[in-house]
């Protein structure tokens, strides 16, 4: 298993990652990816950044949303990345608010697009953000990985199928840790976190066929009262051990990562 880090640019100025970058490839963090949505800046130029400033570390979009792209235009850039970066850039694609089948033929078709662009140049590993079952199918037989977003260890198991991911497939699991002064106002922090995305229909059907929805509209009496559930998926304010038996607990699952 190797760690890497998101940075929202909404939190991380475009001037900080400069900074930030090489420091967390010196401290040996395999990769940084960068969300989209609702950020303040582009998750391709920020990309740019950190490649610019470092020499070994992976970095990709975590993730771009697919019906937002133009093909001929996101291959340009996609290119220009990797061969700039000699192949450290990833491109992670989503769906975004968009759901059902439809959604996930429109991000395998994007997919092959780039792909298709290639050329001669160097083949840039591409990512599908799975919730569910059929995005993870598709990941599976049309990508080389799929970045999973709130999605406890029991739920992957669930949805993968055959119980783990085929050879030279990487499974990349986003775990939310939220850290204050104040303890109560770090679980506040959780606790909203799960509330906004339980918001979004796909994100809510995930958390219902994950068994969590119910925990997540009635997460107790006060931000002390965080249920068992939920914190197999994100921690507030946790010691370096609690964030190694979290890891841990993702490792010990049957699926395949590097």
């Amino acid at each position: 298993m190797k760690v890497g880090f998101a940075l929202r640019s909404s939190v991380f100025h475009p001037s900080l990652i400069v900074k930030v970058a090489p420091l967390l490839e010196a401290a040996r963090v395999y990769s940084v990816w960068f969300p989209d949505a609702g950020m303040p800046y582009d998750a391709l130029d920020l990309c740019a950044v950190a490649l610019g400033s470092t020499r070994r570390l992976r970095v990709g979009t975590g993730v771009i949303r697919a019906g937002e792209q133009d093909p001929a235009r996101l291959t340009t850039r996609v290119r220009t990345l990797s061969e700039s970066s000699k192949g450290r850039f990833v491109l992670g694609l989503g769906a975004g608010r968009a759901s059902g089948s439809e959604a996930v033929q429109g991000v395998v078709a994007l997919a092959e697009k780039v792909r298709a662009g290639y050329g001669g140049g160097r083949k840039t590993p591409i990512f599908f953000a799975a919730l569910r079952g059929g995005m993870l199918r598709a990941a599976l037989s049309s990508a080389d990985g799929a970045i999973l977003n709130f999605c406890p260890p029991s739920h992957v198991e669930k949805i993968l199928p055959g119980g783990a991911a085929r050879s030279g497939f990487t499974l990349a699991c986003y775990v939310k840790l939220f850290f204050s002064k104040s303890h109560a106002a770090a679980r506040r922090m959780l606790v909203q976190e799960f509330a906004t995305y339980n918001g979004y229909p796909s994100y809510h059907k995930m958390f219902e066929e994950a068994g969590v929805a119910d925990a997540i509209a009635s997460p107790g009496k006060g931000p002390s009262k965080i249920p068992d559930r939920l914190l197999e998926i994100s921690l507030p304010n946790p010691t370096k051990e609690e964030v190694a038996q979290l890891l841990r607990r993702f490792a010990r699952r049957a699926w395949t990562f590097r």
